[in-house]
């Protein structure tokens, strides 16, 4: 996996998956845009409880999941 900070006024990350299977959790929202080959899956990382812990934290309850399909080509 790779990444790079792109931007000035307002930066983004950007993620390059090396592999097929690699994976990156984000929070709910986190996502501005993806490429084919990628899959999201929606969960609680963690369980319910966790879930409701990163809400009173002003997190939100889910987070994804985003995995390879196949690897990026530059």
């Amino acid at each position: 996996m790779q990444y790079r900070i792109i931007g000035n006024t307002m930066p983004a990350v950007e993620i390059l998956f090396d592999q097929p299977g690699e994976r990156m959790y984000t929070q709910s929202g986190g996502m501005a845009w993806m490429s084919d080959g990628i899959t999201m899956e929606t969960n609680t990382h963690g369980g319910l409880l966790k879930g409701v812990g990163r809400m009173f934290a002003g997190e939100s309850i889910f987070c994804l999941l985003y995995t390879s399909d196949a690897a990026d080509e530059l």
